[in-house]
């Protein structure tokens, strides 16, 4: 009867504040090829990740939170895309990480991180410490449809339609 009681309390705690780290398990096919290998990411500064082949520079953490301890640490936030284009407004007028030009990638470049070999979430948790298997925004617009942008899915890594008025997460980068 205690163990039942302990595990139903631990069961209550898990729901009301959620996991307190996030869950590394993630999906891999080796057969497949690497779409974003380690080897073209370089760590540039605490926090941020180099693309030496795109020439861009990552967040490493999503916004709302902060790298900690070669981690993401705090809670991941969800944005409508006006609060993100916002949010990274913001980031630039404090210099997160030393730089006051990070926006929302285009979904090209956003999908230049995705690592179509792993799955849940579809991305290097190596280079990218925490990334929920959420959608990200990006500033592209979807032509003839309004309000309507395109978004990465991390989950899987596909490409979908949002409406601007949906609640997403962010992921900012920079030109190197």
């Amino acid at each position: 009867m205690f163990l039942r009681s302990l595990l139903f309390s631990f069961f209550v705690a898990v729901l009301a504040v959620g996991p307190v780290a996030p869950v590394l398990a993630q999906d891999c096919d080796a057969r497949k090829a690497a779409t974003a290998p380690m080897s073209r990411f370089k760590v540039s500064s605490p926090g941020t990740i180099t693309d030496s082949k795109n020439k861009l520079v990552w967040l490493r953490c999503p916004l709302g939170m902060e790298w900690s301890e070669n981690s993401c640490a705090g809670k991941i936030l969800g944005y409508t895309w006006r609060e993100a284009v916002i949010v990274a407004d913001e980031a630039n007028s404090k210099k997160v990480m030393g730089r006051n030009d990070r926006r929302l990638p285009t979904i090209d470049e956003l999908n230049t991180i995705v690592e179509r070999r792993r799955f849940k979430p579809a991305l290097d948790l190596a280079l990218f410490p925490y990334s929920p298997e959420s959608g990200f925004w990006t500033d592209t617009s979807v032509k003839g449809v309004q309000p309507r942008v395109w978004l990465v899915h991390f989950l899987n890594g596909n490409q979908y339609i949002a409406n601007k008025k949906q609640a997403w997460r962010v992921r900012l980068v920079a030109d190197k």
